[in-house]
Parts: C-alpha cells; structure tokens; sequence
C-alpha cells in the first residue's frame, strides 16, 4: 500500500515566499520527472497550513488550479498592498500598541479576487486551516473534509484564509458567521499552531483516506504509514540581542513578542515529530525545511521589495545546499502517487 503524503506550512506573513519557493521547485522536479506539467496537489494526501501557510495550502487546493509559479508570482507582488503604510493609521495604532497596525480591506480584496465564491468544502484535496475563536477561547479547525460532512462547517474559503491570517497587532479579528448564525471572532491559527505539522499529523490518524479518496492509501494511518513534509518561514539565532531587549517595557514587547511565540511553538512541534518518527520504522520520512535567513528579516511584515529579494535568496540558498534531500522527496511523492 502507498504511503499518505502531507503537507504543512507554517505561518509567517510576507515570509510565505520561503515555503512558496520550495514548493515551487517540487512542482517543477515532479514535472520533470513524470515528463508532462503538474500542479502540486496532485502529489500531496493532505495540505495543512496557518496563516500565510494557511493562504499558500487554499491556493494549491483552490479548484482554480493555481501553478506553483504563479504563487510565487503572487507573494513577491502582493505584499505590499496588505502590509501597506498609512501615516495617520501607524500615528494612531502607535506601531500596532493602541489598535492594528493594517486595514483589512486589502487582504480582504485580495482574498476575494482568488477565491471569489468558492467554498472550503470545494478544495480538490483534503484541506485544513487553523484559527483561534476570541468569543469562546477555542482554537478552530476549518476542515474541508469535515465541511464537505457537515455543511454548517461550510463557509467560503476567501473568508477562512482571512480568519486564519488575522495576526494580532497587524490585523483587526476576522467576524465569521456560520449558516445556522454562529459567531465566531477569529485571529491567526498561529496564535496555538504557528507550525500546524503536529495537527496535520494527528488530523490524517483520524482519517479514512481510502474511503474519501478512494485510492490505495491507507485508512486512519500511523507514522510509519505517511510521508509528512513540514516547510518553515525561516529561522534565526535570536530575535534581537540582549543589550537591544533589556531596555523595553511591557509596550515595546507586544509587536517582537508575538514573532517570538510563533516561532517557538514551531520548534516545539518540529521537536515533538521528531520523536514520534524517531520512534517507528518510519523514521526517515519526516522532513523539516526551514532555512536559516542569513539576509532576509523575522519581520512578518517586512514587505520592502530588498527584503523579498533577501527572503527569496534564502529560498534559493536552501534549495542549493540542500538538493539531494529534496530530490528524495520528490522520488518519494511520486513512487507514493
């Protein structure tokens, strides 16, 4: 029997180009290797992600069928009209301490301009996206196979990508009202699962992957049945150094202590997988790409055309030094198709 092939993607804002790289270079090996064009769906089980992870995994599963090229496209265009400036907003947001640092409306335009009506029932491939619900303290999963099930778990998926980008700081909190008039207020899923690759895990051992995708995979799978690919935004020593943080008052801290959190909460995760895996037959088949970000910036919104130049180069450096273990994956998802 085939293995199940996951897919995660950490969260990270303008970030989102490492991952979308990386996996722009998997779709481009896997076509070349199968000798005809592909969209990166088409060799992934499960695509799982938060935040701007959770925007790249609706683009790949969007029924629009979006190339991983054109997401790359995207992410080095896009960033400056969600993260855009605005003197009076950042004068009265007090860099984000007195209200968000940006208006939704951009994102909320661009989400709609993708998505436009589609559904999160409609993915091509088993989708899922995290959030957090201010209204009842609650983390929440928009599932696609559960939407499908169940259509009060429906909602539009231009909405879901917004509730699960809703940073605090940067972003007001996204409404969602469902179709029996359940309120939820939702903030980024980062908030609990900044890296969402631990829930995508448990989420597939409770799924019956042969019955839904009627294929030869396995049903309500263990580790030693999957291959689980976990992408990061990059990765640093530290966020500052001491002498720079030793100085800042409880104000100062609310914008850095937010990326601090995201990122810790990822290596925890990657440390629990590692574990799990270590533990089966299976060991080899957990792979954590995140890249050290030698020239590129933590900053979830640093969106100035030299820092996505930086982030890209990164991207680029990674993918150099690290060819024979992508180049394992790719023969991995295609010997698992």
């Amino acid at each position: 029997m085939k293995k199940l092939r996951i897919l995660s993607i950490d969260g990270g804002g303008v970030k989102g180009i490492i991952p979308a790289i990386i996996c722009e270079y998997l779709e481009t090996e896997i076509s070349k290797k199968v000798g005809q064009k592909i969209y990166l769906h088409e060799y992934f089980d499960l695509i799982v992600g938060t935040s701007t992870g959770g925007i790249l995994g609706a683009l790949y599963t969007s029924p629009n069928y979006h190339s991983a090229q054109e997401i790359v496209e995207l992410y080095k265009n896009c960033g400056d009209k969600i993260f855009k400036k605005n003197i009076i907003r950042r004068i009265s947001s007090f860099g984000g301490i007195l209200r968000p640092k940006y208006s939704t409306k951009a994102l909320e335009e661009l989400a709609n301009s993708l998505f436009g009506e589609i559904n999160l029932s409609d993915t091509v491939k088993p989708f899922m996206s995290t959030s957090y619900d201010l209204i009842r303290a609650k983390e929440i999963f928009f599932d696609s196979l559960n939407a499908k099930r169940k259509p009060l778990k429906n909602f539009k998926l231009k909405d879901v990508v917004i509730a699960t980008s809703s940073a605090p700081v940067y972003f007001n909190a996204k409404r969602l009202i469902s179709l029996n008039d359940d309120v939820y207020n939702c903030i980024d899923g980062g908030i609990f699962a900044n890296n969402p690759a631990l829930i995508a895990y448990a989420e597939a051992r409770n799924i019956d992957f042969k019955k839904y995708l009627k294929e030869d995979k396995p049903s309500f799978p263990g580790s030693d049945d999957m291959i689980l690919i976990s992408i990061g935004t990059g990765k640093k020593e530290g966020y500052k150094n001491y002498e720079h943080l030793k100085t800042k008052g409880g104000a100062k801290w609310v914008v850095p202590i937010i990326d601090i959190l995201f990122s810790a909460q990822s290596n925890t995760d990657d440390f629990v997988l590692r574990k799990i895996f270590d533990s089966s037959k299976n060991k080899w088949n957990y792979y954590r790409l995140n890249p050290r970000l030698y020239r590129g910036s933590l900053e979830l919104d640093n969106k100035s055309n030299n820092n996505i130049e930086n982030l890209s180069y990164d991207a680029y450096e990674f993918i150099k030094n690290n060819k024979d273990k992508l180049d394992d994956i790719v023969l991995q998802l295609i010997l698992n198709h």
